[in-house]
């Protein structure tokens, strides 16, 4: 009977670990991505809330600090690979960016859209911004964020082969708790997350198993008074106008939405409503398709996104 209730309570202790394990996605200060199942809630304690992310506030790394310096160089510079490769890496690395950030601002009189300018709130959203910008950024379901000391010791994660390794908080630079569904409402704004500009980053990290759902509507005006410059999400049917013979640029319609996985992805096609599996594991942006005459687009795009198995890393920014 006892070694009967002894097993009883060890498979109760193991059920409730499992039950208390969150499948989460790590990148560390080294840049090194981690993932595996690990107990979350009980390593952040002092936010009471279902997790969906962490930002460490630790110190950066001699490796981040040389990336921090070339990223920003490489986002004021005109080479457009090396930008977009820069914002995704410096949103990445998250709270130490801040203060080397801040000093590269310059008081003028034009700051959108700049993606220098842009960059800040990609990284800290104004509800949790602060004077102490050495705190973590903790973010919770119901879109409660919290200002945190980083976790002392180290986080145990379980990977996919069943081998352990324990990660020190101290060298925890993001960690994403992966949902069964996330949902979000955005807007797409022809301007400012013009293909030739920017993508919107929808703050949403897909899985090698994640399945994609969009759905957009909105008016966007390419040539200010020039309707034949106008279109829905999915994009002008003929050319514009009859200087131009093609209704296409990039192999996309003019005013198409269009998305990509990563700063270097592959472009596609989404329109007003498309549904993607396969896709490869990163985060998902959106733009409105351009070409470098952007100076004069008018409208905005709503947009509606669920996706199943990913990670929820923040509003789109």
């Amino acid at each position: 009977m006892i070694r009967r209730s002894c097993l009883l309570l060890l498979l109760s202790g193991l059920l409730l670990s499992a039950a208390s394990s969150d499948w989460v996605l790590i990148r560390t200060t080294d840049g090194t991505a981690v993932e595996g199942q690990a107990n979350v809630a009980a390593a952040l304690h002092q936010a009471s809330g279902s997790v969906l992310s962490f930002h460490g506030g630790v110190a950066a790394s001699a490796l981040e600090k040389d990336r921090i310096a070339a990223g920003i160089a490489a986002i004021q510079g005109k080479e457009r690979a090396s930008r977009d490769a820069a914002v995704e890496e410096l949103t990445a690395i998250g709270v130490p960016v801040l203060d080397p950030l801040l000093k590269a601002y310059k008081d003028t009189d034009q700051h959108e859209p700049r993606p220098l300018y842009r960059l800040f709130e990609r990284i800290m959203p104004s509800g949790a911004d602060g004077f102490d910008r050495t705190l973590s950024l903790v973010r919770m379901e119901g879109g409660k964020m919290v200002r945190i000391a980083a976790p002392q010791g180290s986080l145990e994660v379980r990977k996919a082969d069943g081998t352990k390794t324990a990660v020190p908080w101290d060298s925890v630079r993001t960690l994403a708790v992966r949902k069964k569904l996330v949902k979000r409402s955005m807007a797409v704004h022809s301007l400012r997350h013009c293909n030739q500009i920017e993508y919107l980053d929808t703050g949403v990290s897909l899985s090698g198993s994640s399945k994609v759902d969009l759905a957009a509507e909105g008016f966007a005006r390419l040539s200010f008074n020039e309707d034949g410059w106008s279109s829905d999400p999915n994009g002008l049917t003929k050319p514009g106008s009859p200087t131009y013979k093609t209704h296409l640029v990039g192999g996309h319609p003019f005013g198409a939405l269009v998305g990509r996985v990563g700063a270097g992805g592959e472009v596609f096609f989404v329109g007003k409503k498309a549904v993607k599996t396969g896709l490869p594991a990163g985060r998902l942006m959106l733009a409105v398709n351009d070409n470098a005459h952007w100076q004069n687009n008018l409208g905005t795009y709503s947009v509606t996104l669920v996706a199943t198995d990913a990670y929820d890393f923040g509003e789109a920014q």
